[in-house]
């Protein structure tokens, strides 16, 4: 499967598992608040029923009567009243009960219950005061409730839920019925169906699942039309060339046949600046590989060529300094010794934005022109990626993804890399197989700070890296290297090493980032003397001053 085709795989299933949890915390936020509303007005209606009810029963002493167990004359009135009362109301079950003996749940007792004209002319029976309830008709939960309301004399009106086999799922509404003595005998009770609740909850949950399917569908194809077209085809084709690029340079054709082929990209952005800078800068390797060869019989115009090429690589990377005359948050200083004219190593630093300073600290395998223009892609994908606002450990995903695929020539690079908040100090950072950072905090001495690695960049598809946070305080300060450093080699082959390094470092620890290096550099010439220069030897030195 080729790599773009793994891209888009990757994004449609994200997408869709977005969607996915998307579409689920809707539904359980919509059913909550759906069903909290139906809830809250069918226990509204039954309030208001129930507050006529119990206002006719105290209008008929219906609780005298319950306390009495007598059915006097006014018995009948206030069943028709109760009876006129259903008949216009959207209640399913209204009736009157009383326990028999408080202390016993399972004596409850009718004491009345209403009927429309229409259940009785289906057969329906009036109940009257003293019928035992039916055993199925309440669970014992809804009992305990109901006992409950009536030994502590509650006085407004209870709702709860219930389900039985019998009646299925209603909500029940109760109020406590006080005789004469203001004493409470029973209760008054409504039940209003709900089961069409959960149909309508089934019919919602249906709706939403399917607006969000046509929503998912339309937004991958979206995706595969826009984004395939504008990002994922321009990097991999990018990628392609640069690459075919490099394999015609190690086959040394000719110049004038080492061309870069021309990436279209339809859309203005960091994407067409990458496609032109590489294509930029392979014309330039070009024409700098076709003016070496036509100067191959004069070494001096070969040493000019070649020096031309370091400078061209030099002003690649950030040179000035100070290179923010306007920023006293910070102080930073870089130098780059490449072991031959032109080298592999490379640093950076650039401002995202006014609070964020982005740091590069690289080295690709590999020397000579080869490693240059890897280098040169490499830098200018980093620092694309990192102007879109990612982080640390998306950048290095988002290269990763660019410089592996089709890498045949198996050409990767060691990279740290930093995004620092100027205004607080906090430094998140991640690190694909490079050198520890050296790092001196609360005005003490330099010291590894040995974090975990992730894998070079470039060395495998599919490479995740992780982060992670450091907190700079006024007066801390980070050191950059590449392995050139710690590996630099004197005659007898011994190396510098990184305690050597930190000693350097810690010589004078007061000093700014300018003479820090310096320091680091006298040591490493002092170490190596006349010895040949092995490996690039790239470092930098942040100083946080804070505001």
């Amino acid at each position: 499967m080729r790599k773009g085709s793994r891209i888009r795989a990757k994004v449609i299933i994200a997408t869709v598992g977005f969607m996915g949890i998307l579409t689920f915390a809707i539904s359980g936020i919509g059913f909550s608040l759906y069903r909290d509303s139906v809830m809250r007005s069918y226990s509204t209606y039954a309030d208001t029923v129930l507050k006529y009810a119990y206002s006719a029963s105290v209008k008929y002493s219906f609780g005298d009567m319950i306390k009495a167990r007598e059915m006097p004359e006014e018995y009948e009135e206030f069943r028709k009243e109760l009876n006129t009362f259903k008949e216009c109301s959207s209640v399913e079950y209204m009736y009157a009960v009383y326990f028999d003996d408080i202390n016993d749940i399972h004596s409850l007792h009718y004491a009345i219950n209403a009927k429309t004209q229409k259940e009785l002319s289906e057969g329906g029976e009036f109940t009257y005061l003293g019928k035992p309830c039916e055993k199925d008709a309440f669970e014992d939960e809804t009992l305990e409730v109901l006992r409950e309301a009536v030994r502590s004399g509650k006085r407004d009106v209870g709702t709860l839920e219930g389900e039985s086999d019998a009646y299925g799922h209603m909500l029940n509404g109760y109020h406590v019925i006080f005789d004469s003595d203001n004493n409470p005998v029973g209760l008054i009770c409504v039940e209003i169906d709900i089961n069409r609740i959960n149909i309508e909850l089934r019919q919602y949950i249906f709706w939403i699942i399917l607006t969000a399917t046509v929503v998912t569908v339309i937004v991958v194809l979206l995706y595969l039309f826009e984004v395939n077209r504008d990002l994922i085809k321009p990097v991999v084709k990018i990628t392609e060339n640069s690459d075919s690029f490099v394999k015609k340079m190690e086959a040394n054709v000719d110049p004038q046949n080492l061309v870069f082929e021309d990436v279209e990209v339809k859309t203005d952005g960091d994407i067409r600046l990458l496609a032109e800078n590489v294509k930029r800068m392979a014309n330039g390797v070009s024409t700098y590989m076709t003016n070496l060869k036509e100067a191959t019989s004069e070494r001096e115009r070969i040493s000019t060529e070649l020096s031309l090429a370091n400078q061209i690589q030099a002003a690649m990377l950030p040179h000035s300094f100070p290179p923010f005359p306007g920023r006293t948050e910070f102080d930073i200083y870089a130098i780059m010794d490449p072991a031959k004219e032109v080298g592999g190593d490379f640093y950076d630093f650039f401002l995202i934005d006014d609070d964020h300073l982005g740091l590069v600290m690289a080295d690709v395998s590999g020397k000579g022109i080869p490693a240059a223009l890897f280098m040169m892609i490499s830098k200018t994908i980093l620092q694309s990626c990192a102007m879109l606002g990612r982080s640390p450990a998306e950048i290095l995903t988002k290269t990763n993804e660019a410089l592996s695929t089709n890498n045949q020539v198996n050409m990767f690079v060691t990279a740290w890399l930093g995004i620092l908040e100027i205004s607080t100090g906090k430094l998140t950072a991640a690190n694909a197989g490079h050198e520890y950072p050296a790092l001196l905090q609360n005005g003490g001495r330099f010291e590894l700070l040995k974090e975990k690695h992730g894998l070079a960049v470039g060395c495998m598809e599919g490479t995740g890296y992780t982060e992670y946070e450091m907190q700079l305080n006024p007066g801390d300060k980070l050191f950059l290297y590449t392995d050139g450093v710690p590996e630099a080699t004197d005659k007898s082959e011994k190396m510098f090493g990184t305690e050597r390094m930190l000693n350097a470092l810690n010589k004078n620890t007061s000093a700014d980032p300018r003479m820090m290096l310096m320091n680091v550099r006298t040591a490493v010439n002092a170490f190596v003397k006349d010895a040949e220069q092995f490996d690039d030897l790239t470092m930098m030195c942040l100083d946080y001053k804070g505001k």
